[in-house]
């Protein structure tokens, strides 16, 4: 007699999922040569999107850059870092933003509504030296609010 499945099956399953799609933009779409420097000075690589980590949310988002304008990205939240991607010869390459990482580390991180844009957040890193900011714009403010919401529980959960 089959009822409901029990919470942890959902929950591997949802992890399984996570780590197949991690994997394969990972091994697919992920060029070979991307690396990019974190705020920090380490480097990460390709292979850094896996190793001991956990795809948490990926999605499409807009990093808006210091002249206003808006670049298509997609986003993977890991267990401790938000990497933004951009498509490059049919390649995801670690996107470039005004000379600042996107790869962003989810410790001593800000996540802050854009008061004047119902779709935008901002992501502060919050550091004794070079405080940085990232404008994000989501396609809904629904989806803004997802985003907010699980980049924060990743945070809780770090």
């Amino acid at each position: 007699m089959a009822s409901k499945p029990l919470p942890r099956s959902n929950k591997d399953v949802a992890t399984f999922l996570s780590l197949v799609a991690a994997q394969r933009i990972q091994r697919d779409r992920t060029d070979s040569k991307s690396i990019m420097r974190m705020k920090s000075g380490q480097m990460f690589a390709k292979e850094d999107l896996i190793r001991g980590r956990r795809l948490l949310h990926d999605g499409a988002l807009q990093l808006k850059n210091s002249a206003g304008r808006l670049k298509d990205v997609h986003a993977m939240l890991l267990s401790d870092v938000l990497v933004f991607l951009q498509e490059k010869d049919q390649k995801y390459v670690f996107a470039s933003l005004d000379q600042r990482s996107t790869v962003i580390s989810l410790q001593k991180l800000i996540v802050r509504e854009v008061a004047n844009e119902e779709r935008g957040l901002f992501l502060i890193t919050a550091g004794i030296e070079r405080p940085e900011m990232v404008e994000v714009l989501a396609s809904t403010k629904d989806e803004r609010n997802t985003w907010m919401a699980i980049i924060q529980d990743a945070m809780h959960c770090m």
